[in-house]
């Protein structure tokens, strides 16, 4: 404003120079004169531009402020009702029994895997409001890996098992979830308390059972010895395979008795270990959970 008042006043000098200096002014000079008026015109035309401009930015940004405090304003009372939704919560965390039955009875993992639309995010979510609508404490759970990518799963604290990772993508299995150590998959029916040692040699596996027992089969100990039984099998198979092969082109190193005993004991540890085998997925980087 100041910048135009004194333009002003400089065009008001040249105005009252033209017309009180007009007579005695020779023709280059009053077109010099005229040229300069001309110009201080267009600078205050230019500045009377921006002043509106300025203006204009400033209505935006007031109304800008305005927006983003009612905003506030709405986030801070949504947030409130939450916390008193949460602290008013009837949600309640259940025993293994009963989680385990729930989780028979829930078709969260028989639902179709759509790749980009109902991937593992859509599967963590549908269990948690499940869950919710059976009065079930529940969490949904990301995980980010040390490679590219992460998965999403859920979590429930039960009351006599301590917190208990579930991934029902595609099958209920109980995930193992670390820090710093593979994510790791064990079906339903194959997290058992009580199970096959597989203390002795995969290659002699004709003897009889020896059983082992967890203190608790949802803690992350129990995954590595898991996949050291699995291994066990495998291997088993592979020897048992040779050794049939072996004793059908005569060889009397092992007798019938022990090939069926062994082939037993293979029958006996792939049951117990579960109808299905996941392959160890990558390091945890990162775990968040969110509890309704």
């Amino acid at each position: 404003m100041k910048r135009i008042l004194s333009v002003t006043l400089i065009l008001g000098s040249l105005l009252f120079f033209l017309s009180s200096c007009a007579p005695g002014v020779s023709p280059d000079e009053y077109r010099a004169l005229q040229a300069e008026l001309d110009g201080a015109q267009h600078e205050i035309g230019e500045m009377a531009e921006d002043l509106a401009q300025l203006e204009a930015d400033y209505q935006g940004l007031e109304d800008d402020y305005a927006s983003l405090q009612g905003d506030y304003q709405s986030s801070q009372t949504s947030y409130q009702k939450l916390i008193e939704r949460l602290e008013q919560s009837a949600l309640v965390d259940i025993s293994w029994p009963e989680l385990k039955e729930f989780l028979e009875q829930d078709d969260t993992d028989r639902l179709t895997y759509v790749e980009g639309s109902f991937d593992c995010s859509g599967f963590a979510i549908t269990l948690r409001d499940s869950a919710a609508r059976c009065n079930i404490r529940c969490a949904y759970v990301e995980i980010e890996f040390f490679v590219e990518g992460g998965h999403a799963l859920n979590a429930f604290e039960t009351t006599d098992r301590g917190l208990v990772y579930v991934d029902s993508t595609e099958a209920d299995q109980i995930a193992y979830v670390k820090l710093n150590e593979p994510y790791g998959q064990v079906s339903l029916d194959g997290v058992k308390s009580e199970c096959i040692a597989c203390s002795g040699d995969p290659a002699e596996f004709w003897g009889p059972l020896d059983y082992m027992t967890h203190s608790n089969p949802f803690s992350y100990s129990y995954y590595p010895d898991y996949q050291r039984r699995v291994k066990f099998h495998s291997e088993s198979i592979d020897a048992y395979n040779e050794a049939v092969e072996k004793y059908n082109n005569g060889s009397k190193k092992w007798s019938y008795a022990q090939l069926t005993a062994w082939l037993d004991n293979i029958k006996a540890l792939e049951e117990d270990l579960g109808s299905t085998f996941y392959q160890q997925g990558d390091k945890v980087k990162n775990i968040e959970a969110y509890w309704n």
